[in-house]
């Protein structure tokens, strides 16, 4: 099925909208999430609607159909054995790899990335702790990470999962060098929805708010 990347880029954010969201995605989640208008997302859902990509009930919302969903983890599989090669071989850092496999994993052939997955060593993670999908678009039920909100103050972790697909985040836990492989102290549980961490290289204490915390996969650290 000939689909064009921004196609693809339509099902790869509402697989991830109904992950986050437990359910069928708003139309106006999927605008947020592209920074497109309103107008211009139905247009699309409709037009992957007929297609058989997604089921839409006006008023209800939008979710993917098995065929939909089998498009999205192939890219998912491009993207994420793309993000552990531009990592390991070319010297990205975890910030970086989002952005630079977006642009790749639309333009890539199974082949390439069969081969690709076999030269990395048939790696089950990406450089951001996130599972890779098999050659048979098979994805891991559970993550092996904790949430950073299951811990308690005076708790020492090791981030092991760090949420990327957000810029603002990013920037945020990369200037205060947060990601994976940081070790963590637990400082606060605020009731007013931050979690503040400090990180055991800088010593300066971070505030996260909650809903950023909670997509924090860490383990808890040897003593």
């Amino acid at each position: 099925m000939e689909l064009s990347p921004v196609a693809e880029d339509y099902l790869t954010a509402i697989y991830h909208l109904e992950a986050e969201h437990g359910g069928s995605v708003r139309t106006v989640d999927i605008s947020e999430e592209i920074g497109v208008t309103p107008p211009t997302v139905s247009s699309m859902i409709d037009t992957l609607d007929e297609r058989g990509l997604v089921d839409y009930t006006p008023y209800k919302g939008v979710t993917l159909t098995e065929r939909g969903e089998t498009v999205v983890l192939r890219l998912v599989r491009n993207h994420r054995l793309l993000e552990t090669f531009l990592m390991e071989h070319l010297d990205y850092t975890w910030s970086e790899v989002h952005d630079e496999a977006d642009r790749l994993e639309h333009h890539v052939s199974e082949e390439f990335v069969s081969r690709l997955e076999t030269y990395l060593g048939e790696p089950r993670m990406d450089p951001h702790g996130d599972p890779i999908p098999d050659a048979e678009l098979t994805m891991p039920e559970e993550s092996p990470h904790i949430p950073l909100t299951e811990f308690e103050v005076g708790d020492v972790v090791v981030v092991e999962q760090v949420p990327h697909r957000d810029p603002d985040v990013r920037e945020y836990l990369t200037r205060h060098e947060i990601g994976p492989g940081t070790r963590l102290t637990v400082e606060e549980v605020s009731p007013i929805n931050l979690v503040t961490v400090v990180p055991v290289s800088s010593g300066t204490p971070v505030s996260l708010p909650t809903h950023v915390a909670r997509r924090l996969g860490v383990r808890k650290a040897k003593q």
